[in-house]
């Protein structure tokens, strides 16, 4: 504590006596201000256990639910609720099939053409004057023609139609025509296309008569080789200029078939 007790009585009455008082008072706050402050503090641990827990919830008092009307209800259950922003639904478990798909087929487009029947060929004129004739054969028949020419007669062309009737009474059989004609050995092609002109003949009255072009074949041979028609000998074969049509159902040496049961007998 600062020392606060009158000076000298000498000094008194050197010093005037006004501002002792103030000296005093200031020496005295200095030395609170310095000097140094204790407290003592105690807690009451049985305080602490009376309080409520944190976590604990409150208890609410038992208030009757307010009375919603009957169209509210049921406005407010045919509104769709939204899902909530940020909720995770659970993936759907992946499923494996239990077999490969199968390969895409890729059709062509359909293309609607109009499809029309193929032209028939011309018919064959009858020649009076043609020189040619017909002959019978075990599988069909022959046509003799004049060399370079392609006409044919009534008789020929009678002939070439009365097989087309045998023929529609075998719709599994064929009609098979080798033509020939005669020609030099250095030219190929003038006898070709002769025979060609010949088969082609054949093949129109057979068509005019009711038989598809699909069961007709045209060989067209040009100058043929000796002793390669059917049924014909070496020394004493056909001539070069002829037609042979036969059926291929049948064998070339095979023995003429029987008439059908429609057709009328010969008589004996």
């Amino acid at each position: 504590m600062p020392d606060i007790r009158p000076a000298h009585p000498s000094s008194a009455r050197r010093r005037p006596a006004g501002p002792r008082p103030l000296l005093a008072a200031l020496s005295l706050l200095g030395g609170l201000a310095l000097a140094p402050a204790h407290a003592q503090v105690t807690t009451d641990d049985s305080a602490l256990s009376a309080l409520p827990a944190a976590g604990a919830p409150k208890p609410r008092a038992n208030r009757p639910a307010p009375a919603r009307s009957p169209a509210r209800q049921a406005a407010k259950q045919a509104a769709p609720t939204a899902p909530k922003a940020g909720a995770a639904h659970p993936a759907p478990p992946p499923t494996i099939p239990a077999a490969p798909p199968p390969p895409p087929i890729i059709r062509p487009p359909v293309v609607d053409v109009p499809l029309h029947p193929p032209a028939p060929p011309p018919e064959v004129p009858v020649k009076a004057d043609a020189v040619g004739r017909a002959t019978d054969l075990p599988a069909g028949l022959r046509l003799t023609f004049a060399p370079g020419s392609a006409d044919m007669n009534a008789a020929m062309i009678d002939r070439v139609k009365g097989f087309a009737a045998i023929l529609m009474q075998a719709p599994y059989a064929r009609a098979e025509i080798d033509a020939t004609a005669s020609g030099a050995a250095d030219d190929v092609s003038t006898p070709r296309r002769l025979s060609l002109m010949r088969g082609l003949a054949v093949r129109s009255i057979l068509m005019h008569a009711g038989i598809a072009s699909t069961r007709i074949y045209v060989r067209a041979i040009g100058v043929p080789p000796p002793g390669a028609a059917p049924g014909a000998a070496p020394a004493n074969g056909p001539p070069p200029d002829h037609v042979d049509v036969t059926r291929s159902d049948m064998v070339a040496s095979a023995p003429s078939p029987s008439p059908a049961p429609s057709e009328p007998r010969p008589a004996p």
